[in-house]
């Protein structure tokens, strides 16, 4: 009797210790699971994005190559061209960007299919040059901005920390560039139509004159969000 008694008290003991154990870990790891995804969440709307600025090392080379060059004032049109997209994905409108900038509103706006959403509080944290590349028919500067906004998307609004690489190009000797190896964001300024060779004077798809497309100034050839 005493025998069964003790056993009964012992399943008891090993059954209420089990699922005191069990709750204890569910506790400690649900809890621990629930300050890792806050945590997370917390980072993605508060910490800004990081970037690798190479300013050091290619702004000497840059002003080498191109005295006159003002990076600041491309570190602000690089800013100028994020807004720009921006606000033709909120009007659903690729007029209002160029190039390869169209295709990229063309997705956005494809994404967000018949909903309206709203960038609204952009502020950029920082703007850096990112990369410089100089062929000699062609020169390259990318420049990097981490900004945030608050993204309204119907009754929800969500704190947003993003980046994106600016690409500027800067044509030295139009018939040395290979379009093969450099894509570029060049449109014909009548029909849109890609310009594939820098050396042809007239577009190949409507015949409109592109000789003076190609000027020397520092020219936005793309945008990637990353």
């Amino acid at each position: 009797m005493w025998f069964l008694i003790g056993v009964l008290l012992l399943i008891s003991f090993i059954v209420f210790g089990y699922f005191y154990i069990k709750t204890k870990i569910k506790n400690y790891f649900g809890s621990s699971i629930k300050d890792i995804i806050n945590q997370a969440k917390i980072e993605d709307e508060e910490i800004p994005k990081s970037l690798s600025s190479m300013d050091s090392i290619y702004l000497e080379q840059v002003k080498k190559d191109f005295p006159d060059v003002n990076i600041n004032e491309i570190k602000r049109l690089a800013e100028s061209e994020i807004l720009k997209i921006f606000n033709a994905i909120e009007k659903k409108d690729n007029g209002l960007v160029k190039g390869k900038m169209k295709t990229l509103v063309d997705s956005k706006i494809e994404d967000i299919k018949n909903r309206s959403i709203s960038y609204d509080n952009i502020k950029f944290h920082n703007t850096v040059l990112s990369k410089y590349e100089n062929s000699n028919s062609i020169a390259t500067i990318t420049i990097g901005s981490s900004f945030e906004y608050i993204l309204n998307d119907g009754e929800k609004q969500k704190k947003i920390q993003d980046r994106a690489k600016v690409e500027f190009i800067y044509i030295i000797d139009a018939a040395k560039v290979d379009v093969n190896k450099k894509t570029l964001g060049i449109n014909c300024p009548n029909c849109g139509a890609p310009v594939t060779s820098l050396g042809n004077k007239n577009c190949n798809y409507c015949g409109t004159s592109v000789k003076d497309i190609v000027k020397k100034v520092w020219t936005i050839n793309d945008v990637k969000f990353y």
